[in-house]
Formats: structure tokens, sequence, C-alpha cells
């Protein structure tokens, strides 16, 4: 995938712990899982997973990651719903950072997956016809991402300006998980919205959440991009600090707490190809949905103990609360694709200069079988 420009303020990376691709809490190699993925990459790129699994189900390999963001796809795992949907999903694929699993979508080596959708906006300008991602659904119709900001600063108090908030990040050293990913992104969106440059703060490539908190205890970063419910509320607890901005509050301007930031994305070529299986996806990402709504308790266990190493359990069961209460109602049904939310976030992607303005339409991104009605 031939990637759009980067961005030019400072980005450098910290070396940091590495984060174990199955708990956010247990650091092993993250190196280890790029180099994984990478030989995985070059021995399946340009391959449709689209022949019949087992018991004729459609082979379908998925990118994911721990964490509340992709719950989904771990409770359709642990509860059987692939197979229930006809889905032969083999062992998931964890990429280190959004861009790697776009490049694995673009390659072939998996056929779907949750993305920053900004990224997906970016990625599909910038790929060729065929091994495009393409949207299917809006997995969380809210932002999911907020700043972080260590203790030991003079941060305006909680009831301060936006403006006045973002300003004192200025000359500060911001953590994102990857330059250029989507937490990146709104790190860049943000200081827009401030009527800051990229320049005003330093981006700092540190990872996950695991190497995240490990740089802001030991003081090598300000600030942090929260990717995450659970994980920005993690930071707090683990690393002292608090949410100075959060992109969902009334008071953050419509351009952030406007957007829809995740996007369940196929690829192009496998929507054209194997719709029904596409479809299939969907629905067990449906039902995922409405077992946790009906089984909120063991949910927040699973998430805590699955993701969290079991230190979540209290930012777990109020993430469920906020899904259930908060998220579900302004889902569409089958998680169906708004020409207005998709607008919106073209609009963002022009305006951070991601894309050419007019390369990407509603119409060419989104499959008809996936708009809502």
């Amino acid at each position: 995938m031939t990637r759009g420009r980067m961005p030019s303020s400072h980005p450098s990376r910290i070396p940091s712990l590495d984060w174990d691709r199955r708990s956010i809490l247990r650091g092993t190699g993250l190196g280890l899982g790029a180099a994984a993925a990478g030989s995985i990459l070059a021995a399946c790129g340009g391959n449709d997973h689209s022949a019949a699994g087992s018991a004729g189900a459609t082979k379908f390999p998925i990118a994911t990651a721990p964490g509340d963001t992709y719950f989904l796809d771990a409770v359709d795992k642990s509860q059987g719903l692939y197979e229930g949907h006809h889905l032969d999903v083999p062992k998931f694929i964890y990429p280190t950072s959004g861009v790697q699993g776009m490049q694995l979508l673009s390659g072939g080596t998996i056929n779907g997956g949750a993305q920053d959708m900004l990224l997906t906006i970016e990625a599909f300008a910038h790929s060729r016809p065929g091994e495009r991602p393409v949207v299917v659904g809006v997995r969380y119709p809210e932002p999911i991402n907020s700043i972080v900001v260590a203790k030991g600063h003079n941060w305006p108090a909680q009831d301060a300006s936006f403006k006045e908030k973002m300003a004192s990040l200025r000359g500060k050293r911001v953590g994102v998980t990857a330059i250029g990913a989507g937490a990146d992104l709104q790190l860049r969106l943000a200081l827009s919205a401030a009527g800051m440059s990229n320049d005003d703060v330093t981006h700092l490539a540190v990872g996950q959440a695991t190497p995240a908190i490990a740089q802001m205890q030991g003081g090598r970063i300000d600030a942090y991009v929260g990717i995450s419910y659970v994980t920005s509320r993690m930071m707090v607890s683990e690393a002292g600090g608090r949410i100075m901005v959060d992109f969902t509050d009334a008071e953050v301007p419509n351009v952030l707490n406007k957007q829809v930031v995740y996007a369940i994305c196929v690829r192009e070529k496998f929507a054209q190809t194997n719709r029904a299986a596409a479809q299939n996806w969907l629905a067990a990402q449906w039902a995922a949905k409405t077992w946790i709504t009906e089984h909120q308790a063991a949910a927040a266990k699973e998430l805590n103990t699955g993701s969290f190493n079991g230190k979540a359990a209290t930012e777990s069961t109020a993430f469920v609360k906020h899904f259930t209460d908060v998220l579900v109602p302004k889902m569409n049904p089958m998680f169906g694709v708004t020409r207005e939310s998709i607008d919106r976030m073209i609009a963002i992607a022009e305006r951070l200069g991601l894309v050419k303005t007019g390369s990407v339409t509603f119409e060419r991104l989104v499959p008809d079988f996936a708009r809502a009605t």
C-alpha cells in the first residue's frame, strides 16, 4: 500500500517495552510480532481468502487487537459466533499498528478488521483498486480518543476551554501509538481545531497502552493520545494524571466530537466477490453486540481478564455499561453506514491533507449493501 503524506511534526520513536498481542498488560515481543506479520504478508500477499473453510464455511482471516475497541472480535471467538455465521476464522492476526493492519489488508493476508476511519479513507485513496479497504460498517459511532496528561504539570483546570487546554500542550511531548496512525491523526486534528500547528508539540511514537504507561511513569512523555475508553482510564489509574480532553465532550469542537472513528473494513475485491461472507461477518459482530448487552457482568469479566490481565475490572465494567447505554442506541441496524457520517470524515481527511479533494466519495468507499437505509 502506498502511504500518504506523513506528518512532519518532530516524529520520533522512544525505545519501549513491548505489548502482548493477547493482553494489553502483558509485555512481550512487539518486534517479533512485526516480523511475523511481515513474513505472513510476504507469504500470503495478493490472496483473497474466499475458499471454503471447514464444513463449507468461508475462510476469513481477521486482524484485531486486545482491548475494548476490538472486544466484539473476542466475543465472536469465545462464544463460537463465527461458526454460527458460516465463517472459518483462524487464529487472529495482531498488527503492531493500524498502518500495518492496512498493509495486511491490502496484501490479502486478512479479509477484514476494524480500523480508524481516517486511516481507512487515506488508504483507500492511495491503494490500488481491488486492494483498497472499503467500509462495510461503523463499529463505534462516536470518538474513542482522549488526551491524557501526566501528573506533576500545571495543567489548566478541567473547566477550562478546549483551546486553553490544547494550548497547554505547546512544547510538550505527546505520545501516540505510531506516527501516521489513527491516534496521531486525531492529535493533528485536535491541534488544528485549536488553531495550532503540528509543530507546536513533539509527536512521539510509543506504541500501545503498556509501553505508553511506562513512558509516562518514567517522565518521558507529558501526554498521551488515548486510543479507547478503557485504555485512557487505565493510563490515569496506572500512571496518574488525568483525562484533560475527552473527544466526546460537548464543549469539544464538532469536528472532533461528531466523528465516527472506527470503521469495519474488508478488502474491496473481497466485498465484490464475497458479499454474503462480508454480510455474515457483520451479522456475527451484531450477535456479539447482543451477547454483550444481555450478559453485561460476564462481558466485563471477559474484557478485563482477556485484554487487561485482570487489572481493569472497574474500567471494563464501566465500558460495558457505556457500550450498552450509550453506544448501542446510536448504532444503525447491522452497523449500517450513513452518507452524512462518511462525508464528514472525508472532509476531515481532506482538511488534514490525507487525500485530495474529491478523490474519495461515499459511493466508492461504501458498498451498496453496507449503506444505512
